[in-house]
């Protein structure tokens, strides 16, 4: 299956929301950008049923451990070189302040611990990297049931799931941010969050499969209207619509989802005039990789450079805000690069290590 393009453009556009959300907190500019984490986490739960039919369909299917290993080496390498660069800079900080190197390696390590991505299992920090870890836990689920009991959870279980567990999220609090609140004192709210999504991420898998066999007089422009007032929507909530009761923070974050479920649905199945304008367009297609990683690194890079920002920067949000995205893009392109490197050199040595079987 070739790449969407338009996923792709999308990822990188709601990093760029992620960016914004965490340079304005608590400010009175304050935007939801929290939601759109969930736009990657329906991605996500989209692709790992894709590539489970797919691997099934030749004949190969995996387990989950050499899933959830091939899902790692897709963002580690990079993680490795930002996770490295910020503690150094970390260390660095906390040398100055305190003019001992037993602090700098402390504080070096203390970051370092990202790379272990365990923080929704209780472990470690419980900052940037919650998301990755509740991404690999969740997709080494999805990827088992989906063994276990392939279209019936695609298709029955999997959006009752999403419903309870929203359910569940909605009853212990009022929004589904703050990811590392415990519910009910037993699991962190970002992994039941991430777990919600992704599945709906995979009933969304079943919805294309679905729609693509309904035909309609100009059914790519009536699409592609839905399309581009769904993810309008969106961004226009994300950036201007705060509701402030309980009752309505809980309608306003399931109706944000519901349209980018919606959405989503849409561009998965390439039949809007979305999908063709994106087509006409070959540079596109030949930098959807970057775009796709881009996005990530984005993710990865800006909440770095923010924390080395309010330890050494100066309180103003606008030269913040323009520090921040400028330093965070020079680093994602940095991080691109020394990250392909880093995975050779990976791959490499896995390679010494397991003798091959021939």
């Amino acid at each position: 299956m070739a790449r969407n393009v338009t996923v792709d453009i999308l990822r990188m556009l709601f990093a760029f929301v992620i960016v914004f959300h965490h340079v304005l907190m608590g400010t009175q500019f304050h935007i939801y950008g929290y939601l759109a984490v969930d736009f990657f986490f329906i991605v996500s739960g989209y692709m790992v049923i894709n590539s489970y039919r797919r691997y099934r369909n030749e004949g190969n299917e995996i387990g989950v451990i050499r899933y959830c290993a091939h899902k790692l080496m897709s963002f580690l390498p990079y993680l490795i070189f930002a996770v490295v660069v910020y503690a150094i800079v970390s260390g660095s900080i906390a040398y100055d302040n305190t003019g001992r190197f037993d602090r700098f390696l402390a504080s070096a390590w203390f970051e370092m611990e990202d790379v272990f991505l365990v923080s929704m299992l209780g472990f470690y920090r419980d900052e940037l990297i919650w998301y990755l870890s509740s991404l690999m836990i969740c997709s080494a689920i999805i990827w088992f049931l989906l063994r276990r009991f392939d279209s019936n959870f695609s298709r029955y279980a999997a959006p009752i799931i999403t419903v309870l567990l929203l359910i569940i999220i909605f009853a212990e609090s009022n929004t589904i941010s703050t990811p590392n609140h415990f519910v009910y004192g037993v699991v962190k709210k970002g992994l039941l969050r991430g777990l919600a999504c992704m599945c709906l991420g995979v009933f969304a898998y079943e919805c294309v499969g679905f729609s693509e066999r309904i035909q309609f007089s100009k059914d790519r422009l009536v699409l592609g209207i839905i399309e581009i007032v769904c993810y309008l929507t969106v961004l226009v909530c994300i950036l201007f619509l705060h509701p402030t009761d309980d009752v309505g923070r809980r309608v306003y974050d399931i109706m944000m989802i519901v349209l980018l479920f919606v959405a989503l649905v849409i561009t998965f199945s390439n039949r809007s005039i979305v999908y063709d304008f994106v087509q006409k367009y070959e540079w596109l297609g030949k930098r959807s990789v970057e775009l796709a990683v881009g996005s990530l690194l984005l993710y990865l890079n800006h909440a770095y450079i923010i924390a080395a920002w309010n330890q050494w920067g100066p309180d103003n949000i606008i030269l913040e805000a323009f520090v921040v995205v400028i330093l965070a893009i020079i680093m994602s392109f940095l991080c691109y690069h020394a990250g392909k490197w880093i995975r050779k050199g990976i791959e490499y040595a896995v390679k010494e290590a397991v003798p091959s079987q021939s």
